[in-house]
């Protein structure tokens, strides 16, 4: 009998440490499934900071891009207006050059007005001395 008590108390006590131990594995379990809830929220956390970072990087590549295009433009443009500059100033030298044989002609051409007034003038002087002496020498010749 006594051998069967303590048969008993080691029975209970295997029991008993089973238990114990079937309870901290049970605890375990619970923790080994928090942890594989947690890292499957990191690993959602980090999918989709990956998935951001991917879309960060496409859309710097895009601004390096515009910038790049925009950079081109603009030395486009610089050229353009320096050229635009260029021949502004021609022309303005042009004009300015144009302006000047204009008001030269206009001088010349006034000139040759009061040059043509003036011999005008000298010859409907003369033609009318000479209508004059025409009928001066009628009315002598009439007279006579």
């Amino acid at each position: 009998m006594q051998r069967a008590d303590r048969l008993r108390k080691e029975y209970a006590s295997s029991a008993n440490s089973h238990e114990k131990r079937q309870s901290e594995l049970d605890v375990r379990l619970l923790e080994i499934e928090d942890l594989k809830r947690a890292l499957q929220k990191q690993s959602a956390k980090v999918q989709r900071a990956e998935e951001e970072k991917e879309k960060v990087i496409a859309e710097k590549q895009d601004v390096s891009k515009t910038i790049s295009a925009l950079e081109a433009d603009l030395k486009r443009v610089r050229r353009d207006a320096e050229t635009l500059s260029h021949d502004l100033r021609r022309l303005k030298t042009e004009k300015e050059r144009a302006e000047e044989k204009y008001k030269d002609e206009i001088a010349r051409l006034e000139r040759n007005k009061k040059q043509s007034q003036a011999q005008l003038k000298l010859l409907t002087d003369e033609l009318d001395q000479q209508k004059q002496e025409i009928a001066d020498v009628r009315d002598h010749v009439c007279t006579v």
